[in-house]
This record gives C-alpha cells, sequence and structure tokens, in this order.
C-alpha cells in the first residue's frame, strides 16, 4: 500500500515556506506529519511537520532567516550567523536545526545543510544523515 500525502499538503508546505528567506535549492518535508499513520492516534493536524532545507550559501541564508525568525533560534543567534555557519558545516551530520516552531498553527523542525553537503551526503554517504531521511517518504520540490 502506498503511502499518502496529506491532500492540502503542498499549500500548507508553500505557506510555511513563505516565512522564510527564499534562497532555498531544495525544500522537503518527511515522516508522520506528512504521511499518514496507520492507528488510532494518529493525528496529521497535530504532528510536527519536519523540514530540510538546502541552501548554497549558509550565512547569507541565516543571516536572512536571523532578521526574520531571531526567535527560532537558540542561544547561538547572540553569536551571529557566522557561528552558526560554521557549527553547521563543522560538527555533526552538516545540518542546524531549528526545532520547535510554531508557524501557521502548526509545530515544526527544520534543519538547513548546505548544497554541497547534501551531494557529498547522497553521492559518497558521508554521514547517512539527510541520506537516511530521504530512505523515507519525503514530499519535495526543486525551488530554483
Amino acid at each position: 500500500m502506498a503511502l499518502q500525502a496529506l491532500p492540502s499538503s503542498w499549500v500548507a508546505f508553500r505557506k510555511i515556506l513563505s516565512h522564510f528567506p527564499g534562497e532555498l535549492s531544495l525544500a522537503f518535508a518527511y515522516g508522520s506529519g506528512v504521511f499518514r499513520q496507520a492507528g488510532p492516534s494518529s493525528d496529521q493536524k497535530t504532528a510536527m511537520l519536519d523540514f530540510v532545507f538546502t541552501v548554497d550559501d549558509p550565512f547569507a541564508w541565516h543571516s536572512k532567516n536571523l532578521k526574520k525568525n531571531w526567535s527560532h533560534y537558540s542561544f547561538l543567534k547572540v553569536l551571529g550567523p557566522k557561528v552558526i555557519t560554521t557549527i553547521q558545516n563543522n560538527y555533526g551530520a552538516g545540518v542546524y536545526y531549528n526545532p520547535l516552531i510554531m508557524c501557521d498553527d502548526r509545530l515544526i523542525k527544520y534543519g538547513v545543510i548546505s548544497t554541497n553537503n547534501l551531494i557529498e551526503d547522497l553521492l559518497y554517504w558521508n554521514n547517512l544523515y539527510i541520506a537516511g531521511r530521504l530512505q523515507k517518504p519525503a514530499n519535495g520540490e526543486m525551488l530554483s
């Protein structure tokens, strides 16, 4: 049986994406907030929406996003986009996450990864983090 995305998901996703800087090369959503889950306790309206945003220039993107969405960031926001980008690129899986964000009356989390790091992970499985996310059903769109 094929998984079904929520009927109005594209409209809802586009509306959420409008809250972020437009310089995304790819955005995708995955997980139980996107695809119907089996079981009596599955409620897509309350499930967190999980996003990954791919950007060509993380420093520029975080600079703009900090101006638009200051409250999304942890204490690192006071250190600025350079430190956030350095942490994103040099630690962990190359993804910087902002979790537990209310956006258009939905709870979301979003990760930001550079286009180069995404390509490296997909081609060479450097850490399999984003490649692993794409092993799950995902709704995505090339934006440029």
